[in-house]
């Protein structure tokens, strides 16, 4: 009996979880830890598609991601709440020897300092799952005033023909001057909205791509 509980439980968790369109955070011991997922009418090789050149533009050239992925995430009009914290990108570069990504940006924190050329290494590896889906794993390297540590996996999974959940869990530790700044409140106003955006626009992109290909 107390499998069975146990097995109805882990269900119950795991699609309220990724079953539905949802996003929560929780604060523990100075780690934020946000989930977020959606469902995607695509096809699995659909959604592999949009995660590909996700990854191949965040090596090669993010500024391409500001078209889409991360359309509509930048500095906000009239919300300066959503504008506590900016990274003014300025330079990115791709060592394939490594396999690590490294972005040059500015930190701005309207109205208090700009900490200028923060130097921020990351690294991204995709897997193909048993279950035909797919996990993206990103690793932030940088240890400083921005990040103590980071890191997310981003997952494709199959759920029905032509539908797949598009899920990200990301665990974000500040560095000493940040994790005094943001507050709960500041990482939602801040992070959590922007996750959710960028999770709204893959599903839009996969489900556009759908479109096309159908025409």
């Amino acid at each position: 009996m107390k499998r069975i509980l146990l097995i109805l439980f882990t269900c119950l968790f795991v699609f309220n979880l990724f079953g539905r369109d949802s996003i929560s955070t929780r604060y523990a011991d100075g780690e934020f830890v946000s989930y977020c997922s959606v469902e995607t009418n695509a096809s699995l090789a659909v959604a592999d598609e949009v995660v590909d050149d996700l990854i191949d533009q965040f090596r090669g050239n993010p500024e391409q991601l500001f078209e889409w992925a991360f359309k509509g995430l930048g500095k906000q009009t009239g919300d300066d709440s959503k504008n506590e914290v900016l990274l003014d990108l300025k330079l990115a570069t791709f060592d394939k020897m490594t396999g690590k990504s490294h972005l040059l940006t500015d930190i701005v924190v309207p109205g208090f300092r700009t900490y200028k050329d923060v130097s921020i290494d990351s690294r991204v590896t995709k897997t193909k799952l048993k279950n035909g889906g797919t996990r993206v794993f990103v690793d932030i390297f940088y240890s400083n005033l921005l990040l103590k540590k980071a890191y997310g996996t981003f997952f494709v999974t199959p759920i029905a023909p032509n539908k797949v959940m598009l899920s990200m869990r990301i665990h974000i530790r500040f560095g000493w001057f940040f994790n005094i700044f943001i507050t709960q409140k500041r990482y939602r106003d801040i992070v959590e909205w922007r996750m959710q955006g960028f999770m709204n626009n893959m599903r839009d992109e996969a489900e556009r791509r759908v479109i096309t290909k159908e025409k």
